[in-house]
């Protein structure tokens, strides 16, 4: 017979992660809207820069705003090129880290944005299908994850091109332990150890499988307790009040 409390703390985890989910989609789709919109962009997108031509030369894909985005899948439009060249953009931009959503970008135009001073390459974690950036030159502002993260660069006055980014694996080669991880691309300079089947745990040294029940039946027991005690201290402010 099933245990009715194990069952419930099932249904109360199943229930906030669909929620949580629900939200996280909502609010990449709605960040994904409002980066192609953006207010600060005095003009529309340049019919003469590479993100309009890339848009006009291939079958699919749609000019929105300032983004090209591939319409092919009613269902999951995604942005491919983004240009924000000549929109005030400042580094506080990427503090709230407004690329992340877009994971299937390829050109990325942030030139003519005397405001950008550095360009990290956590700016633009995630982005391991770009192969085109432009930014401002500045003393001090570069391409992101450096020289070697690309294989071909052309600095002129204004603006500093970047193209064909080098797969970081390669250059980061051993950097993971090989019998119990590899390494997987996450964006110009930046990679990742993954666990190999069979481990997990920190730097995958623990060998064995995750214990995924115990830690879901601890988390769906904290999220119940948390909820009773908020409704508790609800119904004890609506009684005094």
């Amino acid at each position: 017979m099933a245990n009715p409390g194990r069952s419930f703390v099932t249904l109360c985890l199943f229930l906030v992660c669909c929620l949580w989910c629900s939200s996280l989609t909502r609010g990449q789709k709605e960040n994904r809207l409002s980066i192609c919109q953006l207010s600060s962009c005095a003009s529309p997108l340049a019919d003469d820069g590479v993100v309009y031509s890339m848009c006009q030369d291939r079958p699919g894909l749609q000019v929105w705003g300032r983004c090209c985005v591939n319409i092919t899948d009613n269902t999951h439009n995604f942005t491919i090129g983004l240009d924000l060249s000549g929109c005030n953009i400042k580094d506080e931009f990427f503090k709230e880290s407004p690329l992340l959503p877009l994971t299937r970008l390829q050109k990325l135009v942030l030139d003519n944005n005397p405001g950008i001073t550095v360009l990290s390459r956590e700016d633009v974690a995630g982005l391991t299908d770009l192969n085109y950036i432009s930014v401002p030159t500045h003393s001090n502002c570069s391409c992101p994850g450096g020289e070697e993260a690309w294989r071909q660069h052309i600095r002129t006055v204004n603006t500093t091109v970047c193209t064909d980014q080098t797969p970081t694996c390669t250059i980061y080669d051993g950097a993971c332990p090989v019998t119990t991880s590899h390494c997987v691309e996450d964006g110009p300079g930046l990679f990742l150890c993954l666990c190999n089947e069979g481990y997990h745990g920190y730097k995958c040294l623990r060998q064995g499988t995750f214990p995924m029940s115990a830690f879901l039946a601890g988390l769906g027991s904290s999220t119940v307790i948390v909820a009773a005690i908020l409704w508790v201290l609800q119904r004890r402010h609506v009684k005094t009040a």
